[in-house]
């Protein structure tokens, strides 16, 4: 057969490969199909509850980043489910900052004021801005607007921002991620054909879980603060049912993620000079 017609041959395949792959890996995602059903769920039920606060400039300017997020979580468990891991974590970069938007757009008509004041129709913040902005938003929250603890504000948005440069390293071109991603279109020992393939090797699905949970907890922070920010009704029974699709997609997180608790991930964050603390405050509340 020409080489020609290997690759038109190939290229037709593609989505009975993809079709392939995603019977594959079936059984290990399986867990999180409902998570990610109760978080977009979520997402969707919280502008539709009373509320006091429809309406308000924050709440308006917050809720298409919220849209978008959503969405971006949608498109990311689909290419996960196929095998596409790489791509699935560029788009949750983008879902970092779309919710991380969301999040202090919804609480803050300061910050409001500040993102529809710039020029060329951008978010003025940088993601370690965004990630300190959250993090302040969150200890609000938790403190109940009294002060709280610097080591712990330094905690929350760095590994906030960690995270985000995580998924930067595979987002952009990096020799770790490249070198990854060939692995999935080895044809020998030391060759691999340069071509679409997607991702179903062993070593992949610590990727997957992390870009997955990641996603979804940034998604829920989105959401609970959108949520919060309404003042919803509490007498209402769509009050209860969000609560609980929020608390399952949680905990279904953290359950997740206890699968690859302690293991190396196959690509690293190798520059953390942004580092600046030991994280005890996140070791003492969640461990190692």
């Amino acid at each position: 057969m020409k080489k020609t017609e290997f690759i038109e041959g190939a290229y037709s395949a593609l989505e009975e490969i993809e079709s392939l792959s995603r019977e594959s890996l079936r059984a290990e995602l399986s867990d999180w199909d409902e998570i990610i059903k109760s978080c977009i769920e979520a997402g969707g039920l919280a502008p539709t509850l009373p509320a006091k606060n429809h309406g308000l400039p924050r709440i308006n300017a917050a809720a298409p980043f919220l849209k978008r997020a959503l969405t971006d979580l949608r498109a990311i468990h689909l290419l996960v489910r196929i095998g596409y891991t790489s791509q699935a974590a560029s788009i949750a970069a983008s879902l970092w900052e779309n919710a991380l938007t969301a999040a202090v757009l919804a609480e803050s008509e300061s910050l409001t004021n500040q993102a529809r004041s710039t020029k060329f129709a951008e978010i003025p913040w940088a993601p370690t801005q965004l990630a300190k902005l959250n993090a302040k938003r969150e200890l609000k929250i938790q403190y109940k607007g009294q002060p709280y603890p610097q080591k712990e504000f330094e905690d929350n948005w760095t590994i906030s921002y960690y995270n985000y440069k995580w998924l930067c390293q595979i987002k952009h071109p990096t020799w770790q991620s490249a070198f990854h991603d060939v692995k999935s279109a080895k044809t020998t020992e030391d060759q691999y054909a340069i071509f679409p393939f997607p991702c179903n090797f062993p070593e992949d699905m610590h990727l997957k879980f992390a870009i997955l949970g990641n996603s979804v907890s940034k998604t829920l922070e989105a959401v609970k603060s959108f949520f919060l920010s309404l003042e919803c009704d509490e007498g209402n029974e769509g009050y209860s049912k969000f609560e609980s699709k929020v608390n399952f997609a949680h905990f279904g997180v953290l359950k997740q993620m206890q699968k690859f608790a302690g293991k190396q991930s196959p690509v690293k964050v190798l520059d953390r000079k942004f580092i600046k603390t030991d994280f005890s405050t996140l070791i003492e509340k969640y461990g190692e």
